[in-house]
């Protein structure tokens, strides 16, 4: 027995040394990854990367940030860590459909959902970092949610296929999470 423990309690010791913990490289409320040190380079240090994300999935729950936007922010930090300078980094947010809702500024979430936007401090760190965001104009209106207050880092776009088309003929890649 005393032998199990041993073993187990060495086990335990090893895993842990090992165990990888995430980073963050530039956004740190969100988009946690793992540094790949055995990695083939592929990004383009002097490349301009020019990015759309879709933004279209609900919350898994009302108090847990969204997962399309943690993505969008570890599309960001991946990146940042592959060694792609900031301001080669272009980035253009996209909420439409079930993922509407996670537009509205604390005061609004929480009269909707009985607590602040956990997702307020990654849009508005995302927001400082340079990624433009956008509301489906037509999303707002099927949802009823024109007249609420909207984070201040969220433009009203006629719509998000009209976003999707004009920047991607502009040359963005679209990004779906």
């Amino acid at each position: 027995m005393k032998n199990l423990i041993i073993l187990s309690l060495l086990y335990l010791s090893l895993t842990s040394t090992f165990a990888q913990k995430k980073i963050y490289p530039l956004i740190k409320s969100g988009g946690g990854m793992f540094e790949v040190p055995e990695a083939t380079p592929i990004v383009g240090k002097k490349m301009k990367y020019k990015l759309i994300v879709d933004l279209s999935k609900a919350s898994d729950k009302p108090d847990s940030v969204n997962s399309a936007l943690d993505k969008l922010a570890r599309l960001v930090n991946a990146h940042i860590e592959a060694g792609v300078p900031k301001e080669n980094i272009d980035v253009v947010g996209v909420f439409h459909f079930l993922g509407t809702p996670i537009i509205l500024e604390d005061e609004a979430y929480k009269k909707k959902f009985g607590m602040a936007n956990p997702n307020t401090a990654l849009i508005n760190e995302l927001g400082k970092n340079g990624v433009r965001f956008f509301v489906c104009g037509q999303s707002l209106r099927a949802r009823k949610l024109v007249d609420e207050k909207r984070n201040e880092n969220i433009k009203v776009a006629q719509s998000a296929l009209i976003t999707f088309s004009t920047y991607q003929n502009k040359g963005y890649s679209l990004i779906l999470p």
